[in-house]
């Protein structure tokens, strides 16, 4: 299997790994706590992206599934398989009436364009390191780990409602039994949002497509410099996590040669503005960037790409010499 292919099979959270109950399936935070406040907790912090600000927890003491006593082995610490359903993006064209106001919004659109880039580059660097392996998370410690021997600090974002339909950000659960240190970065997103004026960050709960969770991870993952974001099933929902990038996961790239791939899923797998995605991806990899009429040409050392863009400023044609950074 290749690496995108493995990529969407453990990043796709189309199928529950456990049976539908028959009641609504709450989010994770409900599950544990109860109804959640449909009042959000405001956050004071202005969206400054401080890495610093996620805070150290332990990595060595992380339980798995079998260690966690009874009570605190809810959906959160619960192992998921990987996916065997079909790509996300699957006959999306198909779906573009269907496509939810917030993430039609131009505004959500151009931020996608400027983060995309450098987060989806991170984001084959982590897929390639944690492969097909299992899940489990711990909010209390604010860590995720995959299978036995891979562990990572996470701040937790939110998570969705397969029954409802709905996102739900972890600070509109005031009583959420997650550590306030590991949703910090949740809360200065409701800040960005609002200074960016995009309501998919500052609305407490969002009806969303499952597809959808991957615009607020990338451009999550790209504003606060994580190692990526994980999607994961749950079995009545899914949660989604930003990883610390620590643990030999970077947060730049060298890999010139990436940039043709990168640029290809995403313009192929989500509605951007090319040319901002250039103006911000090629400059983030190392690249110089010069731009002429429609052209975009990026020198990186010997390593050179040019983008020709036509008359509705889509990527028309790449062309240039690529190789490994020396």
């Amino acid at each position: 299997m290749g690496l995108w292919q493995k990529l969407f099979g453990w990043l796709n959270p189309s199928a529950p790994t456990a049976a539908p109950a028959d009641t609504p399936s709450p989010h994770p935070s409900e599950a544990l706590t109860g109804p959640a406040s449909q009042e959000p907790a405001r956050g004071t912090r202005e969206p400054a992206f401080d890495p610093a600000a996620e805070l150290a927890a332990p990595v060595a003491s992380i339980p798995s599934a079998g260690d966690v006593p009874a009570a605190a082995a809810t959906p959160l610490a619960a192992e998921a398989a990987p996916s065997p359903q079909a790509d996300l993006f699957e006959a999306a064209a198909a779906r573009d009436a269907e496509v939810p106001p917030s993430i039609a919004d131009p505004a959500l659109r151009e931020a996608l364009s400027a983060y995309a880039g450098m987060a989806w580059d991170r984001q084959l660097d982590f897929a390639e390191k944690v492969g097909d392996h299992p899940w489990s998370a711990d909010t209390a410690q604010g860590l995720i780990a995959f299978g036995d021997d891979l562990r990572f600090r996470m701040q937790v974002l939110g998570s969705y409602s397969f029954q409802s339909g709905t996102w739900l950000w972890i600070w509109a659960h005031t009583q959420a039994e997650v550590a306030p240190a590991f949703t910090e970065v949740a809360r200065q997103l409701q800040g960005f949002g609002a200074a960016k004026n995009l309501a998919l960050f500052t609305e407490p709960r969002t009806a969303l497509r499952q597809e959808d969770l991957h615009v607020i991870g990338l451009i999550a993952a790209g504003a606060d410099n994580s190692a990526g974001y994980y999607l994961g099933n749950y079995g009545e929902g899914i949660l989604l996590a930003l990883i610390d990038p620590d643990h030999g996961l970077p947060t730049t790239a060298p890999k010139p040669e990436r940039v043709p791939t990168v640029v290809s899923q995403l313009i192929s797998d989500f509605e951007l503005d090319h040319r901002v995605l250039l103006q911000h991806y090629l400059p983030a990899k190392g690249f110089s960037v010069q731009e002429t009429g429609s052209r975009i040409t990026g020198q990186h050392g010997v390593n050179r790409i040019v983008a020709d863009l036509d008359s509705q400023g889509r990527i028309s044609a790449v062309s240039g010499s690529l190789g490994p950074a020396v």
